[in-house]
């Protein structure tokens, strides 16, 4: 999928703080394409998406230059209504991974 390659950036928030701002950083065009390949191969999840706990880490998100948001959490992965099924949790574990160095906890 060949995503937008406008002026506006893509950006990743990783939920791990409780009273302090929440990381959030920057990835180009080609890693959210690649991202976007593994949420399209994604079998949809019967259910809901997994509910993260009030405190600690709940989650990653992608939001798209044209406001379109996938959340990750616990082998789910969520954009608007639809609910994926990511039992390896590739797609949580490789966003993750765009991170800065020190931007998240290691233990992510």
């Amino acid at each position: 999928m060949d995503t937008s390659r406008s002026g506006s950036a893509w950006t990743v928030q990783a939920s791990v703080f409780s009273g302090r701002p929440d990381p959030e950083w920057t990835v180009d065009a080609d890693t959210a394409d690649a991202l976007i390949e593994v949420w399209e191969q994604l079998a949809p999840r019967g259910g809901p998406a997994a509910v993260p706990p009030p405190l600690g880490y709940r989650g990653v998100a992608l939001r798209s230059p044209d406001g379109r948001v996938w959340s990750a959490y616990a082998g789910t992965v969520m954009l608007d209504d639809e609910v994926r099924a990511d039992s390896a949790r590739e797609f949580e574990r490789r966003l993750l991974a765009t991170a800065p160095p020190g931007a998240v906890p290691r233990v992510l």
